[in-house]
């Protein structure tokens, strides 16, 4: 499945959001890497009202965070924030990228469902 889908009308495609590239950077990873299930999970970082928001925070919600973390097996923890072709990091998520990586960390930023098998696979 490509990064775009033809509207009905055929005239434009349709981008795919963020959201889609992760439900199938997931159902991908999911299906393919059975021995691998709970090992990318999503990091809940979008709260519904600003009630939820204060309460999150509270709890350890961090603006920036990465929108999924993978614990390879062979890499150790990679994060991973999903961007469209035109998406591009906030300055919170710029901040705990470098935060991440000065802990030794990687962090990486996906646009493809082939961009993310590269980087598992690598």
């Amino acid at each position: 499945m490509g990064m775009y889908r033809k509207k009905e009308s055929g005239v434009k495609p349709n981008k795919v959001s963020e959201s889609k590239l992760q439900q199938e950077i997931f159902t991908w990873h999911w299906n393919t890497r059975p021995s691998e299930r709970g090992l990318l999970f999503m990091v809940y970082n979008t709260p519904p009202n600003a009630k939820a928001g204060a309460m999150l925070k509270g709890m350890g919600m961090i603006a920036g965070v990465s929108d999924m973390i993978y614990l390879s097996p062979l890499h150790g923890a990679i994060m991973v924030e999903l961007k469209t072709d035109e998406g591009r990091q906030s300055t919170n998520q710029k901040q705990w990228q470098k935060a991440v990586e000065d802990a030794g960390y990687r962090y990486v930023v996906v646009r493809s469902v082939e961009e993310f098998k590269k980087i598992i696979c690598e």
